[in-house]
């Protein structure tokens, strides 16, 4: 009788088909489709100009946000569209594989996984590698280069130095093209490349090169070519530089070869009486003192080597042309005396002026005189802190005068033939003795420098040509241009060859040196020996016979007298052979003397006697203390040999 009540329903009406959607997705998928088959971007926006048949013009975006397009935004439609059927084909294969036989498909999978791991990991390895080699040549010479040149080319944001430049690392010791800049498709053939040019010549600090534009084929590009460069070696065993060496003329010593082979030479008449050759190890700074101060000394002139390494140049030793000096005190005492000589020669060109207003002939000037100072960081360090243990007492200067007599030297030159070499790793104004003495080096040689260095010696030479790390390979700069050079590499028996065929200048001590009136030339000229009986060695050299004292009378003291190597053992040479070892039963003196007569012997420094008593010879005792304190031991002629001549030191 009573209908039952209604129960609510829980069922949803149908909604009605959306038919609209449903339309635009497939239109969407059909495009998807279409645009995956035919090379096309998937999202239809256009990144580049490419067509079906042509690629995108290179450098150049369509994106909105004028970011750069990757790599395959450039490839044309069909080679997309290529590379996507394969990459289609590979995954369906594989896909069909895997149904049809699962186990062997597993295991070519795992094969070509492991290889293509390998792969990967080979590259990454290489890239990693490649980078670590190259970062600092992309960081310090390609990246402020690439800074200039994507404003300049109006090239899209994202761009890298590697989408259009070519620099190697070795750019600066290579010929031919070395640099290639690649223009984007926008550059019109009319357009002017000289600011572009300009700023890779500058950046990169490249010398004598030549750019041209390329506008054949699809890629335009502007290829720079640089001139031969220095050889890699110029050695002087080769005939053609042992020629070039002997044409050197006496004033201007041959350093080596430039671009296309040309002889480069620093004549200290005309150009530079003084020279500054600052580089870091291995630059070779040794190798061209080496072969400087050979041909100067060739050429009739006198050296005095400062060197407190002691063995940079066993080469030099014993040389009669030469005096090498180890030790503060003779560096001090050599300063002083090279100052008064000095005075003496500018006495001399005064007086040959009024000689020439009067028509007579010039007064002789003395042979030239080089002056090189190794490691010249230390130099001014060493001379101060021996004058302030060794000045007389009650002595108010607290200035080393040998420091003064330093900066004198420096300011003669030229009309005095006097010349300065001066060899060091950061020559800082306060190293050389302050900016006015480093203005005197008008000749500046810089080799494996920094960029800082560079500024510091010559600002006025831009651009900074890139350093190179081939063994004495320098830039010799000379009135504002720098000159790449290969320098000439001479063997320790080809410069002392060389330093003794020509016109040998006997070295005159630091004594003789100090006496104004005496000549350079007279290695002897102490007192008067008049009275003395003069007979000649076996070397046909004159000596004095000292008369035996108990036949005449009593002339007091000398200590300049000459002295028996028996004396000099209990006296300037006591201590010379060091301590006596364990268990050892000769006395110190015994010792010395021992040393003292396998020294005469064997040392070619050793000093030569100067007179006779009998049979015995005597030696000058100055000559004797110079020797010793000079004198190179058996541990350090070790440690110098421990290196091997490579020509870079």
């Amino acid at each position: 009788m009573f209908a039952p009540p209604n129960q609510p329903s829980h069922s949803k009406a149908p909604k009605p088909t959306d038919w609209e959607a449903i339309g635009e997705g497939l239109a969407d998928a059909a495009k998807g489709v279409w645009r995956f088959a035919s090379g096309d971007t998937l999202d239809g926006e256009p990144r580049t100009d490419r067509t079906w048949t042509h690629r995108g013009t290179p450098l150049t975006t369509k994106r909105d946000d004028g970011k750069m397009p990757h790599a395959w935004d450039y490839l044309s439609r069909w080679e997309m569209l290529g590379l996507r059927a394969f990459g289609s084909f590979v995954v369906g294969g594989t896909g069909y594989a895997a149904v049809v036989e699962p186990t062997e498909t597993l295991v070519a999978l795992q094969v070509s996984g492991l290889a293509a791991a390998c792969s990967a990991a080979s590259w990454a390895g290489f890239r990693g590698m490649d980078g670590l080699v190259t970062w600092r040549h992309r960081k310090d010479w390609v990246w402020p280069l690439h800074v200039v040149l994507r404003d300049l080319l109006g090239l899209p944001e994202g761009v890298t130095p590697g989408d259009y430049l070519k620099v190697p690392p070795a750019y600066a010791d290579m010929a031919g093209e070395v640099v290639t800049v690649e223009l984007p498709g926008t550059w019109s053939p009319g357009s002017d490349a000289s600011a572009i040019t300009q700023a890779v010549v500058s950046k990169l600090g490249l010398q004598d090169v030549k750019a041209s534009v390329k506008l054949s084929g699809t890629k335009h590009r502007i290829v720079f070519r640089q001139s031969p460069r220095a050889p890699m070696k110029v050695m002087y065993s080769d005939p053609e530089v042992r020629k070039l060496v002997e044409k050197a003329s006496p004033s201007a010593p041959f350093l080596g070869l430039s671009h296309r082979d040309v002889a480069v030479s620093i004549d200290l008449d005309d150009e530079s009486p003084h020279v500054m050759f600052s580089a870091a190890p291995g630059g070779g700074k040794s190798v061209l003192a080496k072969a400087f101060a050979a041909q100067v000394l060739h050429h009739g002139g006198i050296a005095f080597l400062i060197d407190f390494k002691r063995t940079s140049h066993k080469w030099a030793y014993g040389l009669p042309n030469l005096m090498y000096i180890r030790h503060e005190k003779d560096a001090h005492d050599l300063l002083l005396a090279l100052a008064a000589e000095g005075n003496r020669r500018m006495a001399i060109a005064e007086e040959n002026v009024h000689r020439e207003m009067r028509g007579e002939p010039p007064l002789p000037m003395g042979p030239r005189i080089l002056l090189i100072m190794e490691e010249a960081n230390t130099l001014q360090k060493r001379l101060k802190r021996y004058w302030a243990k060794n000045k007389p007492e009650g002595e108010k200067k607290a200035d080393s005068p040998a420091v003064e007599a330093y900066g004198e030297f420096l300011f003669m030159g030229r009309s005095q033939l006097m010349h300065a070499l001066l060899i060091g790793q950061s020559l800082t104004a306060q190293t050389v003795g302050g900016p006015e003495m480093r203005e005197a080096f008008t000749a500046r040689i810089l080799a494996r420098y920094t960029q800082n260095a560079w500024r510091m010696l010559v600002p006025e030479v831009s651009p900074i040509p890139k350093a190179s790390r081939h063994s004495g390979r320098v830039q010799v700069v000379l009135a504002g241009q720098a000159h790449e050079t290969q320098v000439v590499f001479m063997t320790d028996e080809e410069a002392r060859e060389l330093a003794l065929s020509g016109t040998v200048t006997k070295v005159p001590s630091i004594e003789e040196l100090r006496g104004a009136a005496d000549t350079l030339n007279n290695r002897h000229s102490g007192g008067s020996h008049q009275g003395d009986q003069v007979v000649s060695d076996t070397e046909g050299r004159p000596l004095r016979v000292v008369p035996d004292p108990d036949q005449g009378e009593d002339q007091g003291p000398d200590e300049n007298a000459p002295i028996s190597l028996s004396q000099a053992a209990k006296t300037v040479c006591a201590g010379v052979a060091g301590p006596a070892q364990p268990g050892a039963t000769t006395t110190q003196a015994q010792r010395d003397l021992f040393a003292l007569r396998n020294a005469r012997g064997r040392d070619k420094q050793f000093p030569d006697h100067v007179a006779l008593k009998g049979r015995e010879k005597l030696y000058n005792p100055v000559d004797l203390a110079l020797w010793a304190r000079n004198r190179v031991n058996a541990a350090e002629e070790s440690e110098g040999s421990e290196t091997p001549e490579t020509g870079t030191e």
